[in-house]
């Protein structure tokens, strides 16, 4: 039966004071809302640095750098297919791996970060136009963007719905917002898998690292709550599909010889998603990470 959410006041998306429990996994729980169906976490952690996960922090600089070069591809894919350059900002934008292929290819790319070392690597290792603080505090006018981007980001903010109007508020008519970020529907089956796998003996395997095949951050968005959050904010949805995965292990979850084991499960898991969208004529996203881009239209 839903329950009042009285740690979490309502829903970040809808409002809704109602919530289902969801999971629960180390210190952390995550209900499901029952006015939108939003899973998010509760309570909601206050704004801040986007550093805690299930999985832990970021150990070390070495690792944010091999997670930066593993993520290249989808960067280098995007601007690719991004059109005219423009004016462009990066929110959430971490170290800056992303910034710097932008700048590369001809973009005036300006990024926000709340991590003050993330923004320090960026801008002295990187050379790249990076800015240490909360999105909204710099008021930037409006329109002033041809293009925004939120590579995984969107599930870290406690807010999400106030962070798109505010990204509809620095694009241009015509601008485009683009989102990655983890699909809650791959990641919920994923972890009932788990448990049932554990409840069959093989706990150990998955003791020490309960979150090896999911993750769940504040917010975790099916595609439909991603749609939802899109319109909400004023944005045309213009495509919403499974995104291609990372290369490799770029979290080391399964040490150095996983390497290639891991990698071939990514394809034939991108593969069967892939397959099951276009079957379902693009109803049906499974993939463990969706894409998304919408239009400013006025």
């Amino acid at each position: 039966m839903p329950f009042v959410n009285s740690e979490a006041l309502s829903c970040p998306l809808c409002g809704s004071k109602e919530a289902l429990p969801l999971l629960e996994i180390l210190s952390a729980r995550m209900v499901r809302c029952q006015g939108c169906s939003l899973a998010y976490r509760t309570p909601l952690a206050p704004p801040g640095p986007l550093a805690s996960t299930f999985a832990g922090e970021l150990a070390d600089l070495e690792l944010e750098e091999r997670v930066g070069e593993r993520r290249s591809g989808h960067f280098r894919r995007f601007l690719a297919a991004a059109g005219q350059p423009g004016k462009l900002l990066d929110a959430g934008c971490g170290y800056g791996f992303f910034l710097k292929l932008a700048q590369e290819a001809g973009w005036e790319a300006i990024g926000v970060d709340l991590d003050p070392r993330a923004v320090a690597y960026a801008k002295g290792h990187l050379r790249v136009n990076a800015l240490e603080g909360d999105l909204r505090d710099f008021h930037f006018p409006d329109g002033s963007f041809d293009l925004v981007t939120l590579w995984n980001v969107l599930d870290f903010v406690p807010d999400p719905l106030d962070l798109m109007r505010e990204v509809h508020r620095l694009l241009r008519v015509g601008g485009q917002v683009f989102i990655r970020t983890p699909n809650a529907t791959w990641h919920l089956l994923s972890s009932r898998l788990v448990g049932l796998l554990k409840r069959l003996g093989w706990a150990a395997v998955f003791g020490e690292r309960p979150y090896t095949t999911f993750v769940f951050h504040l917010t975790s968005f099916s595609p439909s709550t991603l749609r939802l959050v899109i319109e909400r904010a004023g944005f045309v949805a213009l495509r919403i599909r499974n995104s291609p995965p990372v290369k490799g292990d770029p979290y080391l979850g399964f040490g150095p010889g996983g390497e290639r084991l891991l990698s071939l499960a990514k394809l034939g898991v991108h593969g069967f998603a892939q397959g099951v969208s276009v079957l379902s004529g693009g109803s049906w996203l499974i993939g463990p990470s969706l894409e998304a881009s919408a239009r400013r239209e006025g």
